[in-house]
């Protein structure tokens, strides 16, 4: 074991812990980032499409093509709306506000455009993280790779370091640090399919939910819609989610019913053409699989359908030359759609709304501990549309500043060596025990049951029946893990059994708010309670450690200048009314 003393320890290799970190150093402050995988190259910020969003205005400002009607008041308005009016507005505002110039300087520090619209400059994830990589040394910030931080040290109520392991060597290493930043992103690996990437555990939610910080909204997951359910080797891939707006097409369900003709055109046409399509999509294709009407492998089909095939095809090669797709020859895929067959689609899990629950400094009520990124409470509301790229990026600056102010604000605490003790002692117990169930074999039924009774659509049955599972797997399974080898050098099956406990608390958070929440909002959809209740729930759903177990409480929603709706109205209807609420400005991101 070895001990590293930083300043601000920050928590997670994307770009909302990049940004924090440089952050830090502009503060003049010493700062450690922790990645658990490759530099750069882990999480999902690599992955991201990916799109910075900011008002016409600022589009303008950074020299690109921008609406000059566009505001900061309209696109300020516009994530309302998408959010159903759950929005953190005081969070939207620093959002709109400060995109321009997280834009800007990303550009100066060598991101290359690859194309802009009214309201976004488009480039790729590794092009964000490899400026923020380059900028991050020019500063001095110490990059540490595959390590995994394991949980967080409190003394007094104060957050002072952090247990981590070398993933190569299996050592420990003690963090003593006056702030952390958690910049952990979303828990995408206890579902599946997922869009997102599968090292993805909710480590950050979990560790600060035990270290006494709240977390929020849990229930908002959005689900890319579209994306291909067989066969394995598409499972997962966006590239009909893609092609679903390029190139036009439709769905039927497992009877070859064209099951969106019931449903209002305008909202079907809306959908199509914008990010609506993720959360109104995935919904009306669970409602098909849950009414009996689901395709052999719980989806539905995506086909051509009225789009002329000469049309479709020469869509598809503008994105998808000779139908190569991020490595994966998707030529087999063509010739089905060619031919009239169907590709089973469904949804998969792609964000996370919810999170650690933070103020506008991304501070959480834990003294020395921040949030930023997908694993803090989102400013999205119940539905996002806009680029969390650029959330990322606004909300690690401002985290890495605030860490800094409060470490020059504050002593050199340390661990005691009794909970350090302790804390190893838990980890190792998988090395050390025999016959115990193995994490793989956890990890499927969590990711079964969370997709099933957890997904785009939930009742209060399923759900109770969820939570029946997880208190058995966390009070009979989770402390008899054990590991096949014993070894600690690039031990992945050590490392996936200490992942589980914290897949499992956030998906037990996750459904004690979707239970706690009795109506529909965004992408929170329940069957036995239809409509959005604007009179009862414009509320947020917190939940925190009460007595050893979690306890939900509502708070209402921070508003500034926009005023909340009133009033009880069907689900759809609720959706129509926020679509057609939004600006004809930057339709598509």
């Amino acid at each position: 074991m070895y001990n590293v003393e930083t300043d601000v320890l920050i928590v997670g290799g994307g770009g909302a812990g990049f940004r924090a970190a440089i952050g830090a150093r502009e503060k003049r402050t010493t700062a450690t980032l922790v990645s658990k995988g490759p530099l750069a190259r882990s999480g999902a910020s690599p992955m991201a499409g990916a799109d910075l969003t900011v008002h016409g205005r600022g589009m303008r400002m950074a020299g690109f093509f921008g609406e000059p009607r566009d505001s900061e008041e309209k696109f300020f308005s516009d994530i309302v709306h998408h959010g159903c009016f759950l929005n953190d507005q005081r969070l939207v505002e620093i959002y709109v506000h400060d995109g321009p110039d997280r834009l800007m300087e990303t550009l100066a520090w060598g991101c290359k455009p690859n194309f802009c619209d009214e309201r976004a400059v488009f480039t790729s994830g590794t092009g964000i993280m490899d400026a923020h990589l380059r900028q991050a040394k020019r500063v001095g910030v110490d990059l540490l790779e595959d390590i995994a931080i394991l949980d967080l040290f409190v003394e007094d109520g104060q957050v002072v370091g952090a247990l981590g392991i070398d993933i190569h060597t299996g050592e420990f290493i003690t963090f003593h640090s006056k702030a952390v930043v958690l910049a952990t992103g979303g828990w995408h690996k206890a579902y599946t399919p997922v869009t997102g990437s599968k090292e993805l555990t909710g480590d950050g939610v979990a560790m600060a939910y035990r270290a006494g910080a709240a977390v929020g909204n849990m229930e908002f997951v959005t689900f890319a819609c579209n994306v291909p359910l067989w066969p394995p080797i598409w499972r997962g891939s966006i590239v009909t989610y893609v092609m679903s707006m390029l190139c036009g097409g439709t769905l039927v369900n497992g009877k070859g019913e064209r099951f969106l003709e019931q449903y209002d055109p305008e909202v079907v046409s809306t959908a199509s053409k914008t990010e609506w399509n993720k959360s109104f999509f995935s919904n009306v294709a669970a409602r098909e699989v849950r009414a009996g009407k689901g395709t052999p492998h719980g989806g539905v089909y995506y086909v051509v359908g009225d789009t002329p095939w000469e049309v479709f095809h020469a869509n598809a090669m503008r994105s998808y030359p000779n139908w190569q797709f991020k490595g994966v020859d998707f030529s087999e895929m063509g010739r089905m759609l060619r031919d009239g067959e169907g590709i089973e689609v469904g949804g998969a899990a792609e964000y996370f709304e919810g999170g650690v629950c933070v103020d506008e400094s991304f501070a959480t009520a834990v003294p020395g501990l921040y949030a930023a990124g997908e694993c803090a409470i989102s400013l999205f509301g119940a539905n996002r549309v806009a680029a969390a790229t650029m959330e990322m990026l606004v909300s690690g600056a401002i985290a890495g500043w605030a860490a800094a102010e409060y470490a020059q604000s504050t002593t050199f605490p340390a661990p005691s060596s009794s909970q350090v003790k302790e804390l190893q002692q838990k980890v190792e117990r998988p090395l050390h025990q025999t016959k115990g169930p193995l994490p793989g074999q956890l990890r499927k039924r969590l990711q079964l049951e969370a997709y099933e009774k957890l997904g785009p659509v939930r009742n209060e049955e399923e759900l109770k029946v969820l939570l029946g599972f997880l208190t058995e797997a966390q009070r009979d399974e989770l402390p008899k893990l054990s590991t096949t080898s014993k070894g600690r050098l690039y031990n992945k099956e050590w490392l996936e059994s200490l992942e589980l406990e914290n897949m499992l608390l956030v998906i037990e958070l996750s459904a004690r708010s979707a239970l706690e929440r009795t109506e529909s909002r965004g992408v929170h959809y329940r069957e036995d309670h239809p409509d959005t209740d604007n009179d009862q729930w414009l509320r947020e759903v917190v939940m925190k450690e009460k007595v050893g177990a979690p306890a939900a409480n509502t708070r209402p929603v921070k508003q500034t200048s926009l005023d909340l709706p009133t009033g009880k109205i069907p689900y759809l209807e609720m959706v129509k009314q926020m679509m057609a609420a939004h600006s004809d400005v930057g339709g598509h991101h």
